[in-house]
């Protein structure tokens, strides 16, 4: 027997949720020849449009109580609609790996976990309630950042919901929900330039392009600090130049790290911090298959440790 599929929408209240679904319903035609059951958690700002929803085959039903998002509930309502797919508008401040693994029925699959981040409030989320923000950003396979306009910093918000889950996809809208694509305006250094000095601040962001887009970096002279983490046990002469990024806590950490060549490598200390410059090549990876960037450096000295040597994003 096939499941039924189960979109369930994370995210803050008044994040835009309620519209990212009643869009793809109405205007996306994500409801043709399905039968919808849309299961609302919490009322923000958008209210749905139940006759238009209607016309569409797709019915709305309000749970405003976390102890009533239960098993028997959902079977009641698998029960009473016998939906071919189910969207859920989650409550912000309930944790959604709960409905996963406890509450979701076995007649329903979850297929895909959608975020909705509205821009104007990412900072204020982010920077105090950066626990329940974990939630929502780890398990997601979309990430949708709306309300995005002219002054939108979308690569330091990129950097941030990358160093919780690397995986996931991210969507840019603007303020009349158009997609916008991230461009090289958006990052704090200029691309044009043979050479790059990376600020300390900059240093996340530097790492996520640089990774996701080598090819724009072949041939460039870059400068950057960091510390040394360990000699590549692959390259001769190479050793991993990074940073640790704070994921949630001090105890939950990624790393962003550089793989540079130098005849000193040898002679490095971990742990050593370290101001480098060199030039870039690619290299293919077949772990990756696709290519990587290396540092060639051509210039090092011994430097003074960050005060606080966590990676930022903004």
């Amino acid at each position: 027997m096939n499941k039924t599929r189960v979109y369930l929408f994370t995210g803050f209240l008044e994040s835009g949720k309620s519209s990212f679904i009643q869009d793809t319903l109405l205007e996306q035609g994500f409801g043709e020849d399905e039968k919808t059951l849309i299961i609302a958690c919490e009322e923000g700002e958008v209210t749905f449009d139940i006759p238009a929803l209607k016309k569409e085959n797709a019915s709305v039903e309000f749970i405003e109580n976390e102890e009533d998002l239960n098993y028997e509930t959902l079977l009641h309502l698998h029960q009473k609609y016998q939906p071919t797919q189910v969207m859920i508008e989650y409550n912000g401040m309930w944790d959604n790996t709960k409905f996963i693994d406890e509450i979701c029925i076995d007649q329903w699959q979850v297929v895909q976990i959608l975020t909705t981040i509205s821009a104007e409030t990412f900072d204020l989320y982010y920077n105090n309630m950066r626990g329940q923000f974990v939630y929502h950003i780890t398990g997601s396979d979309l990430v949708i950042v709306n309300r995005c306009d002219e002054n939108t910093k979308k690569y330091p918000i990129r950097g941030s919901i990358k160093s919780l889950n690397p995986m996931c996809q991210i969507v840019y809208e603007n303020k009349n929900r158009q997609i916008e694509d991230l461009t090289v305006n958006d990052l704090p250094y200029n691309l044009n330039d043979d050479y790059i000095e990376v600020n300390d601040m900059d240093y996340g962001i530097f790492c996520m392009h640089i990774m996701e887009n080598p090819q724009i970096y072949e041939d460039k002279t870059i400068k950057i600090k960091g510390k040394v983490i360990g000699r590549d046990k692959l390259i001769e002469n190479g050793f991993v130049l990074g940073r640790q990024a704070m994921v949630c806590c001090s105890d939950d950490m990624q790393l962003l790290g550089l793989v540079c060549i130098s005849k000193y490598a040898k002679d490095l200390i971990k742990d050593e911090w370290l101001v480098v410059d060199g030039t870039i090549s690619l290299e293919y990876d077949e772990s990756i298959q696709s290519n990587i960037p290396i540092l060639h450096v051509d210039h090092l000295e011994g430097a003074k440790p960050l005060e606080n040597e966590y990676v930022t994003f903004d």
